[in-house]
């Protein structure tokens, strides 16, 4: 029977495994040794037999090195990507954050002229934050595998929970193209607009969202949408930094001649398809802050699908998360729909 802290110690080798840092900070041999030490690990756990018996009776202590190596935290891309950096706030339940995120009221102080001499003046009230918590849905992953092939490695445990971790990022992925694909519903009309790509629109609008909400701004759309930008840049003034940042990305983002910064949404296709989720056609005016707001409520769970009724020598596992995603802001922002 194994302790806790040896569950997790094979937890952290696993997840360390997973994300290549044995092999980043050693060599190749040494990750070799720790996917034999994971497997030595597993098999001892089943008793050294790889049959139906040992599965049955020692699975769940598996399953919790399983749960541990898979908790609830953003997907290893995202940890390098300037997009979610940028623009996703996180908080996780597991370590004990609250499900409430900060976000003041669209009110802000106007200054008056007067005429001196007197404190008897119109009084305004400071606008407040007020918490507000973002509601949270399960979302899933299912795999089989055949009994012999896991457990005798030629599918690996890493690989097996790689692909999960994928599943769960893939899912993440498709909920923020959701939240984007549902803005602009009830934006003012000034700060709405759609035809072919105009850089005087798209300036006009940086001002009015920059103005209304005193805060800089950040452009954001698809790589295709971005791609306008400068497509609409005269050729004949754009700056050596902004042809080299074309020539080496296919898209400027950083001198991009409009006034503020422009970021990619990530792409990833509806579920089952090879259709992006994402608006292909549409650049976002946003306030530049962490206006999507990401909760992990909870811990993953593991369990072994409808066992009873399998008959075939296969292990169906699914595992299982609680995470809510929303944009909550108090700014006003700008939607650009492109012809």
């Amino acid at each position: 029977m194994y302790s806790k802290e040896e569950l997790l110690q094979m937890s952290t080798l696993i997840r360390d495994a997973a994300t290549n840092r044995v092999a980043m900070f050693s060599n190749e041999k040494a990750a070799k040794n720790a996917d034999e030490a994971i497997r030595k690990f597993h098999n001892e756990i089943l008793g050294g037999e790889l049959d139906w018996q040992s599965w049955r009776n020692n699975k769940n202590a598996i399953f919790t090195i399983w749960e541990n190596v898979l908790k609830p935290e953003l997907p290893e891309a995202w940890k390098t990507s300037p997009f979610y950096k940028k623009m996703c706030e996180v908080k996780n339940g597991a370590i004990g954050d609250k499900n409430a995120f900060a976000v003041r009221d669209k009110s802000y102080l106007a200054a008056s002229k007067f005429s001196g001499g007197t404190w008897d003046v119109e009084y305004q009230k400071v606008g407040r934050a007020k918490d507000i918590a973002i509601d949270t849905e399960w979302s899933y992953v299912a795999c089989y595998e055949e009994l012999d092939r896991f457990l005798k490695g030629y599918t690996t445990i890493i690989e097996m929970l790689n692909e999960v971790r994928e599943g769960f990022a893939v899912d993440m992925d498709n909920r923020i193209a959701t939240v984007f694909n549902g803005l602009g519903a009830y934006l003012p009309s000034k700060f709405v607009q759609q035809g072919t790509y105009d850089k005087d629109t798209l300036i006009d609008m940086i001002r009015r969202v920059r103005t209304a909400n005193r805060k800089n701004t950040i452009v954001a759309g698809s790589q295709r949408a971005v791609s306008k930008i400068a497509e609409g840049t005269n050729a004949n003034w754009i700056s050596n930094a902004a042809k080299d940042e074309l020539a080496t990305s296919g898209v400027v983002v950083k001198n991009t001649g409009i006034g503020c910064d422009a970021i990619i949404i990530p792409d990833s296709f509806v579920p089952f398809t090879y259709e992006f989720a994402g608006a292909d056609d549409t650049l976002y005016v946003l306030p530049d802050e962490q206006i999507i707001k990401i909760f992990y409520e909870g811990d993953v769970r593991s369990k072994e699908a409808h066992e009873d009724e399998e008959h075939d020598q296969t292990i169906r596992i699914q595992f299982q998360h609680k995470v809510g995603v929303e944009l909550i802001t108090s700014d006003l922002f700008g939607k650009y729909t492109i012809a």
